[in-house]
């Protein structure tokens, strides 16, 4: 379905920098509080003594929810609009998300991550939604803005709260100051998000499902479908487990991975917000090409090194390769002419499914190796999906066939 299909009853629209900025500034408190909560179960892990297998399970809970629910938040958005959704699903979070904290064991707070993270895609798709619907207008060279201040709060701002919150009111006390952004959130966003709808609002969820999945006939979009969830993948994995890897291998403080995790975020967010032209400059393929190079230079850095140096570098190295590949993917989509509702949901599930796999696979293959050597194991994978990679070994086969 088209977006020319739709009812559009957003009139009189916000003016595009009016838009922007608020959207932003939204992406930015979203981010924090995102943020806040990684560092949040992170620390009740730890405090739990939970094994890496069992962080695993716990930090997967959520994705799993996310990535079960991405595909009909999507068909909601669609039929009711992006900001219905996002405030009645922001005040579902505010409610559950304070149980967390409550938790004594490591399965019983996986439970209520379960729970609580099934209002997060409604939100998620709901910015996304909005944000794809308004890109073409706000310009691409600006693609990277909504990511790039979400990431801001998550891989920045948001881990240095949790962190100062958390060791002044505590884990519990943590999780209601969250509770009270959601709240925020949910009468902000309800100001500036999508009013936009379908027409028809008949179609059973079911059939809208499946409406969205037919989607990844399309070979572009199963290509951004493909980069995002890989991309996911990574980024699962280093969310759930460089802070353990920092003070279980090497004996860090939690304050030093925290360091690492901080660091790749600023990476990520200054490539998206700074560099969104060079997309346009470069071309898709050849971005395509030096994001891949990047990320897996990156993956080697972060498997390999073992000092703090290394372990830089490579979290730089891996944050600019996945910023690249986020603005390609984006701007794809964007100009895509296709309804933003239903390919927001896709593009949000196949990223909430690579981060289930990373953070769960992760734990299961922490129990055969080292967690370190965990990061060696995604650059096989990236290598078969890359471009240049695989038009370098297809050239070679030609050459050694005749």
């Amino acid at each position: 379905m088209s977006q020319s299909n739709t009812l559009n009853t957003q009139r009189p629209l916000l003016a595009t920098h009016h838009f922007t900025y608020s959207f932003v500034g939204l992406a930015l408190m979203s981010g924090i509080t995102i943020g806040m909560n990684k560092i949040l179960v992170t620390l009740l892990a730890l405090h739990l003594n939970a094994e890496s297998w069992q962080i695993g399970l716990l930090i997967g809970a959520e994705s799993l929810s996310m990535m079960l629910m991405s595909l009909p938040a999507g068909i909601f958005i669609s039929r009711f609009s992006a900001r219905w959704v996002y405030a009645i699903s922001s005040l579902g979070a505010m409610t559950l998300y304070p149980l967390i904290g409550y938790s004594t064991s490591w399965y019983l707070a996986a439970i209520f991550l379960f729970i609580a993270g099934i209002c997060i895609p409604f939100r998620v798709v709901a910015m996304n939604t909005s944000w794809l619907e308004r890109l073409p207008e706000v310009g691409t060279s600006r693609g990277g803005w909504y990511r790039g201040t979400l990431m801001l709060g998550i891989g920045l701002v948001g881990p240095l709260l949790g962190n100062l919150v958390s060791s002044h009111l505590g884990i519990q006390g943590s999780y209601w100051i969250t509770s009270i952004l959601f709240a925020v959130m949910s009468f902000y966003g309800f100001t500036i998000l999508s009013r936009t709808r379908e027409a028809d609002t008949g179609k059973s969820v079911r059939g809208g499902v499946k409406e969205m999945l037919q989607y990844l006939r399309d070979p572009m979009v199963r290509q951004v479908c493909i980069y995002d969830g890989l991309g996911g993948m990574v980024r699962g994995f280093f969310g759930t487990f460089i802070i353990v890897i920092a003070v279980r291998q090497f004996h860090w403080s939690a304050q030093q991975g925290i360091t690492l995790m901080v660091v790749e975020g600023a990476a990520f967010v200054a490539v998206l917000l700074l560099l969104g032209h060079v997309v346009a400059k470069l071309g898709e393929r050849l971005t395509y090409n030096l994001s891949h190079a990047s990320l897996i230079i990156g993956l080697a850095f972060l498997g390999l090194s073992s000092g703090v140096v290394g372990l830089l570098i490579g979290a730089v190295l891996q944050a600019i390769g996945q910023a690249f590949n986020h603005l390609v993917n984006i701007s794809r989509l964007a100009h895509s002419g296709k309804n933003m509702g239903h390919v927001s949901g896709l593009f949000t599930m196949v990223g909430m499914a690579g981060g289930f796999v990373g953070a769960t696979l992760g734990g299961f293959l922490s129990k055969g190796f080292v967690l370190q050597d965990i990061f060696l194991l995604w650059i096989p994978i990236w290598l078969a999906v890359c471009p240049g990679f695989r038009a370098f070994i297809s050239s070679n086969f030609k050459k050694l066939a005749a």
